[in-house]
């Protein structure tokens, strides 16, 4: 049985605030682009899946957290790590 990779990649959008996107999830439903209010998600060429076009645009509204149905997104507040 072979094991799958977890791929992720982390930003930071604030001081106190991440977005941690968990790309193996992705099923390429689109939602999440569809909802993106600053347009930082596209998808990638040959399998339709999201990827990161414009990070630096994040706001951090959850958006894409709310509406995926995979939990591909995780909006994480920094003070909650730290508590």
């Amino acid at each position: 049985m072979g094991s799958k990779q977890l791929v992720k990649q982390e930003i930071e959008i604030s001081p106190s605030k991440k977005l941690i996107v968990t790309l193996s999830w992705c099923k390429a439903c689109g939602i999440c682009m569809e909802l993106c209010p600053k347009e930082v998600l596209g998808e990638e060429e040959v399998t339709k899946k999201v990827i990161l076009i414009a990070p630096e645009k994040c706001n951090g509204c959850g958006l894409c957290e709310l509406s995926c149905p995979d939990y591909v997104f995780t909006v994480q507040e920094l003070d909650d790590v730290l508590k």
